[in-house]
């Protein structure tokens, strides 16, 4: 009977356990609109609390402090958008160079169906017309969306900016609640060990976040550099470009450096600067997966490769690429704060490298 009772139990505390979880996502999902916002803010504040507290610490009130570092945040950001859109405009005027390669290619496959396959040109323009018909369809579809997406997307830098000099602001109010709820629901005994979870999490948060903005630096001197000896065309805007999308771990390396391979491809006259650019691009993927990483961002959050690529899919499922961006310093708060909680060390070690 008792064995009976304890299987009850545990078959109880499983199903809470997916019903959490199902919740869980469930909100996530639903909710991004919101909530993104708020994650990307509470991780820039904890990335700027320690130029905060500089500024306060010469007699700057709080307000004041949390204005002018996020401002001097904002021009940053708007100063490299300003660059890539500049570089944008300058590759846009060798659209008629990419449109010609392009034509030739396609002649060059073209010739080589035919020749290979024994299907005339009229069948393949065909069907290249239908599927250009397709895709022409989809890309109207996705130019709207884009539209939409840019317009949203300075809607939540405003919001953003906002939520960030409001909880740099009120960051003492928010941590003397947190620790409130902790005194309430766990005894005062645990408040000195809540506090010092705090004092790291951000800590932790403002080191990494702050690595990963020095990591896209270096990188983006790097990538200008070599592409600029290799010769390619607009490199400042591939490099700054390539930097990025570096930021989602794993796949952003990878794909930064397939954007620039294709765009040598086309648009250049043999494979040598094409193989010369994906060797470039490898070989910087080496230096940062092994040095630059590991010595600037790998030391403040340890994460084992298996959660951290779990965390990446299950944040783009969940966020798209604001997802696959937010997810790893999220995981990585968490961690912390699985380190310094008894019941919750064993997630802590699961989870860590």
């Amino acid at each position: 009977m008792k064995r009976q009772i304890n299987k009850f139990s545990a078959l109880k505390n499983f199903n809470q356990v997916l019903l959490f979880l199902a919740l869980l996502f469930a909100m996530l999902y639903y909710g991004r609109v919101f909530l993104i916002p708020i994650a990307t803010s509470a991780l820039l504040a904890m990335l700027l609390v320690p130029v905060c507290r500089k500024l306060e610490s010469w007699r700057w009130k709080r307000g004041w402090a949390a204005f002018g570092t996020v401002v001097c945040m904002l021009l940053i950001v708007l100063g490299v958008l300003s660059v890539l859109v500049n570089e944008l405009i300058g590759l846009g005027q060798d659209i008629h160079v990419i449109a010609d390669r392009l034509r030739k290619m396609v002649d060059q496959a073209h010739g080589f169906v035919s020749d290979r396959f024994h299907v005339s040109r009229g069948q393949q323009q065909e069907y290249l017309q239908g599927q250009v018909s397709a895709w022409a369809n989809i890309a109207g579809r996705w130019l709207g969306g884009a539209v939409f997406s840019v317009v949203g997307t300075l809607g939540n830098l405003l919001v953003v900016t906002v939520y960030t000099i409001l909880m740099l602001i009120y960051r003492t109010r928010i941590k003397t609640f947190i620790l409130e709820l902790v005194n309430r629901y766990a005894g005062i005994t645990e408040v000195a060990q809540a506090e010092v979870i705090v004092e790291k999490i951000t800590r932790v948060a403002s080191l990494y976040v702050g690595g990963i903005f020095l990591v896209v630096l270096i990188l983006s001197v790097v990538y200008f550099v070599g592409l600029t000896v290799i010769g390619v065309e607009n490199a400042l805007f591939f490099a700054i470009l390539a930097a990025l999308i570096n930021v989602i771990p794993y796949i952003g390396s990878v794909a930064g450096g397939a954007i620039v391979v294709l765009y040598t491809f086309i648009t250049g006259d043999s494979l040598m600067v094409p193989v010369i650019v994906a060797l470039f691009f490898a070989g910087v993927q080496q230096l940062d997966s092994y040095l630059l990483t590991p010595k600037i961002t790998g030391g403040k959050v340890r994460l084992g490769p298996l959660f951290t690529i779990m965390v990446l899919l299950l944040g783009g499922m969940l966020w798209g690429i604001a997802g696959m961006i937010l997810f790893i310093p999220i995981l990585g708060i968490c961690k912390v704060a699985f380190d310094h909680i008894e019941p919750l060390k064993p997630y802590g070690y699961l989870v860590g490298d």
